[in-house]
């Protein structure tokens, strides 16, 4: 992903809208998507303390319950799979902040961890993000989507898209370079017992 050494501080637009900050209404939407977490070298026990630990963060009116489901990849089970829910009635940018939040907050715990969203039709392209590991504070992540880059910054809300790329993204050999990841082990996961957490997210 090119936007690790491209990071553009104009914030003005560009022909390619590199460096462009659009409203979170213009985030990437996930809603029709299958939205996962892989994190590696981490147990149940610490996933639901986790994300018990998350829902008590925040402090707003609106509540949502909602299930996270997981499971160990049978292939590999230092892998887990986390099941991001779709939630009704939130917007979707509400929903990919907590999405991409949850996985720095999982990080605490994973040695390894990153996102990546499915669409459920073949109109769509795939969803991939992982931590910015140039941040000191952990707190930021960069990706791709719709065959182009972006960066993330949690803490201060900021969606920023980054060069597209000259060639197309190789998302399969991308993780196996650099998590050691099959993709092909991903749609086992539908034969597997789940455990699962309930929590109440709050939602501004």
């Amino acid at each position: 992903m090119g936007v690790l050494n491209n990071q553009n501080n104009d914030k003005k637009r560009t022909p390619d809208m590199a460096g462009y900050r659009p409203d979170p209404q213009w985030w990437p939407d996930l809603t029709a998507y299958r939205k996962a977490i892989l994190l590696h070298r981490i147990t149940f026990d610490e996933i639901d303390a986790l994300l018990k630990e998350y829902a008590q963060i925040c402090a707003d009116k609106n509540k949502v319950a909602c299930d996270f489901c997981y499971t160990a990849l049978p292939d590999d089970k230092d892998w887990i799979y986390v099941e991001f829910p779709t939630f009704e009635n939130v917007p979707h940018y509400l929903s990919l902040w907590n999405y991409q939040n949850l996985m720095v907050w999982f990080s605490q715990k994973a040695d390894r961890q990153f996102c990546l969203a499915v669409p459920m039709t073949f109109r769509q392209s795939l969803f991939l993000s992982i931590m910015d590991q140039k941040n000191p504070h952990g707190d930021s992540c960069m990706g791709i989507y719709e065959d182009r880059d972006f960066y993330f910054e949690i803490p201060g809300d900021v969606f920023e898209w980054g060069p597209v790329p000259t060639t197309p993204f190789n998302y399969r050999g991308f993780l196996k370079e650099a998590f050691a990841f099959d993709t092909q082990w991903i749609p086992k996961v539908d034969h597997c017992a789940w455990k699962k957490t309930q929590v109440v997210l709050n939602f501004p």
